[in-house]
């Protein structure tokens, strides 16, 4: 878990709500250019297509097809790799919960948030390979709009009380281990947060045939 003071590094429709080394992402929603901020304290059932590269303790997984459009608890299966390791993880945006402008106080966001509603996207993370991804975090998730489009979000390094971003610990590293984690999304006045997304581009060599990253896999 991480400790300390928040630290917000952005307001943004862009992608990261969940830091991951060495991760982008693309998405064909265009997003709104990123404000920075100083530091303060119908859906289609999953379809299979590849297994992952060869590499660490990777065994075989079936992905779930690019595009994709869940349920809020459908999982998805994606390509994942840690350091050297490669294998699968399962993503499942468990809820979705509306939160008040109030909560954002402690990221001292100032006018930046002004009309914002927070939305604390919960996500559950397994280990479909049994890789060793121990210390791993999840990233490239957005929460979408009604209409679909990306909805800005804050980029939060530290403790947030009500949306922690929790990474992996050592013992991820077997077969059906998981944690959970939340990702903040912000919804400007008169609009919602209804689903969330989550793109795999930097993995696409490990699932080349699928194209993956092309688009994203969504839940609504």
């Amino acid at each position: 878990m991480r400790t300390g003071l928040p630290v917000v590094t952005a307001i943004s429709a862009a992608t990261l709500a969940l830091a991951l080394t060495g991760c982008s992402s693309s998405d064909d929603k265009a997003p709104t250019p990123p404000i920075e901020t100083p530091a303060a304290s119908s859906a289609s059932a999953p379809s299979s297509s590849a297994a992952p590269a060869e590499g660490g303790s990777a065994s075989s997984a079936e992905y779930t097809k690019q595009g994709t459009k869940l349920k809020i608890g459908e999982k998805a299966v994606v390509p994942f790799k840690s350091k050297s390791n490669t294998g699968a993880l399962g993503v499942t945006v468990t809820g979705i919960d509306k939160g008040v402008e109030a909560d954002l106080a402690p990221l001292k966001l100032g006018d930046r948030a002004k009309g914002m509603t927070p939305y604390y996207i919960q996500v559950k993370v397994t280990n479909e390979t049994g890789s060793d991804f121990a210390y791993a975090s999840l990233g490239l998730m957005n929460g979408l709009l009604a209409d679909g489009t990306k909805g800005p979000h804050v980029t939060v390094i530290g403790k947030f009380e009500k949306c922690d971003s929790e990474n992996a610990d050592k013992t991820f590293t077997t077969k059906g281990a998981s944690f959970t984690s939340c990702v903040l999304a912000l919804a400007p006045s008169g609009a919602e947060v209804k689903g969330a997304s989550y793109s795999a581009s930097t993995h696409r060599d490990l699932a080349p045939e699928t194209d993956y990253g092309k688009e994203a896999v969504t839940w609504q």
